[in-house]
């Protein structure tokens, strides 16, 4: 009876690799910004939507499309690094809108500060 010979480790890291798909490192980057790097605090996730307008998570979720799982993971856990950042630039976004509001409305008094807000757009 002939035993086989194991098969060396590079060998076989070169076969797997073959196998794999070409975006591998994709994979494990998003493996890594979603499983390693540190999370936006639950709490600071419901000050981020707040600061966008919406009452809480579930709101944001909803007029974004977004799916009822993913608030509900979000209020638990917080978000991703990448999806912090995403929602401070619209929350700058939001108060440099409010900021040309109220210097528009300093100089005009023509009431679009209350238009903008009764449309929750500030």
């Amino acid at each position: 009876m002939h035993a086989e010979k194991p098969e060396s480790l590079p060998s076989a890291v070169g076969r797997t690799l073959g196998r794999v798909p070409a975006d591998v490192r994709l994979i494990v980057q998003r493996f890594q910004d979603h499983a390693l790097d540190p999370r936006s605090s639950p709490s600071e996730t419901v000050e981020l939507v707040r600061a966008l307008g919406y009452r809480d998570v579930a709101a944001f979720c909803a007029a974004a499309g977004l799916p009822a799982h993913l608030a509900e993971r979000w209020v638990r856990f917080g978000i991703s690094t990448e999806m912090r950042q995403v929602l401070m630039l619209m929350a700058s976004h939001r108060r440099a809108v409010a900021d040309a509001v109220e210097e528009f409305e300093a100089a005009t008094h023509a009431g679009l500060d209350d238009f903008m807000a009764e449309r929750g757009l500030i």
